[in-house]
């Protein structure tokens, strides 16, 4: 009875390889995870998310998906074990993390992985296809690399659009401030994706608002003491600023504390990009303008989803259209008028249907 139910799965697969191969533009959001082979659900597999460290909010909310993830595998029998990488933002540490965590787990490894920088990417991916496991990266990546060049172990790279992030939230504080003043602007980390495109989506909508001048710039390196430090210097020097624009809500933070210490809480616009629930609540209160929601849980949950499914043979990474290789994910503008509703609702999940992920 076993074999036959071993037969019949493999079958399965074959048709939905198939079926994919036919048909290069099918509805990959219709595919579910169904029929796991028993010897599959008999092994244990290993998921990991790579990470900086817990202490951003942000962050955290990805290793929970991957929990809820965990919780979904408890669900259909599938026997399982996690961690958490913490590279401690170190590009070196991050790699060698990954290696070891594959070798260990000898071909049963499935992993999120948020690069430190992007020029570390395809070596997270080959330190995967190393030991045989399946990574899907997010964020940060070299425009001339991805994962169709290493197949199938670098199973996908996602992101959320951080040009339009960085342009919104921009939108919102400049329109705030009626359209023009003076702001100040803290970057992300130098050489990160996320940071790069999100200035880019700032520049774009500084371009359309010609009565925003911009006089204090620096990175903040997403961390909230740095942010705090830059604008405390600065507003000695512009005690009239108008508005601070953050590439990340750590930093959002920092410029939240900097304003509350000058006595400007809450008379200078502040945004910034994660929706981390004190920058969420702060928008709720009047004390920030904007966030985005990139729905950490779901990046973490779903990324482990699309490795498993890949892990468990009902789907062949090789014969995805390169849309669903490389895609992003969904993201949410959070102002005053759904900043209660967000608060609120806990994220519920259905990681049986691996590419919700992607957005439409």
């Amino acid at each position: 009875m076993k074999r036959f139910k071993a037969l019949f799965a493999v079958v399965m697969a074959v048709a939905l390889f198939a079926s994919l191969t036919l048909s290069a533009t099918a509805d990959l959001k219709d595919f579910t995870i169904e029929n796991v082979p028993q010897e599959k659900l008999d092994t244990t597999v290993y998921l990991a998310v790579s990470i900086r460290g817990l202490d951003n909010p942000y962050i955290a909310t990805i290793k929970v998906g991957m929990e809820m993830f965990a919780e979904y595998l408890e669900s259909i029998g599938q026997k399982y074990e996690m961690q958490v990488l913490d590279s401690g933002g170190s590009n070196d540490r991050e790699v060698d993390n990954m290696r070891q965590f594959s070798a260990m787990a000898g071909g049963n490894a499935l992993a999120y992985s948020d690069p430190n920088e992007d020029a570390i990417a395809y070596a997270l991916a080959e330190a995967m296809a190393e030991g045989g496991g399946f990574i899907g990266t997010a964020w940060n990546k070299p425009d001339d690399v991805g994962p169709l060049d290493l197949t199938p172990n670098w199973a996908i790279h996602t992101s959320p659009d951080n040009v339009q992030s960085g342009y919104l939230v921009a939108k919102e504080l400049f329109e705030f401030m009626g359209g023009e003043g003076q702001i100040f602007v803290t970057e992300g980390m130098l050489g990160n994706t996320a940071a790069i495109n999100r200035r880019i989506g700032l520049e774009q909508a500084l371009a359309e608002y010609p009565g925003i001048e911009a006089v204090g710039w620096d990175t903040g390196n997403w961390n909230t003491h740095e942010a705090l430090a830059l604008v405390e210097t600065w507003l000695s020097q512009y005690p009239d600023v108008g508005g601070v624009w953050c590439a990340n809500d750590n930093m959002a933070l920092g410029a939240i504390q900097a304003l509350d210490k000058a006595g400007l809480k809450g008379k200078v616009g502040v945004v910034g990009v994660d929706a981390i629930p004190d920058i969420v609540e702060a928008v709720r209160d009047g004390y920030a303008v904007a966030t985005v929601s990139s729905n950490g849980y779901l990046q973490g949950g779903f990324t482990l989803a699309i490795c498993y499914a890949a892990w468990t043979g009902l789907l062949d990474i090789a014969d995805l259209p390169e849309e669903y290789r490389e895609f992003a994910t969904p993201s949410l503008l959070v102002t005053v008028e759904n900043a209660e509703e967000v608060l609120t609702s806990a994220p519920v999940f259905d990681f049986s249907k691996p590419f919700y992920a992607k957005a439409d």
